[in-house]
């Protein structure tokens, strides 16, 4: 049920962003705005999911937390790519256009 309503609120926000571009006429809104929500949610993602550590770092996090924090972590992490998606595939079709 997370998941839905996480891409829902991505599909929301991203047809507010594109039709406030489209409105005031600044399409270029669309890879920017939606293009910065994009990188800053890869990137939140990928340190919540502990992508940018070292093999050491990543061991010693997972055996100073705990099951819950990292199950916690992880969802968070999940949740938030898929919040992205629609303003990737926003971000995307304003570059190809």
């Amino acid at each position: 049920m997370r998941k839905k309503h996480a891409f829902l609120v991505g599909v929301c926000s991203m047809i507010v962003i594109c039709s406030a571009a489209i409105l005031l006429q600044h399409l270029e809104w669309i890879g920017f705005v939606s293009g910065g929500i994009s990188i800053i949610g890869v990137v939140m993602s990928g340190v919540l999911m502990g992508a940018w550590t070292s093999g050491e770092e990543t061991r010693a996090a997972y055996h100073s937390e705990t099951k819950e924090h990292r199950m916690w972590r992880l969802d968070t992490a999940f949740l938030l790519i898929i919040f992205v998606l629609p303003h990737m595939a926003a971000s995307v079709f304003y570059v190809l256009m």
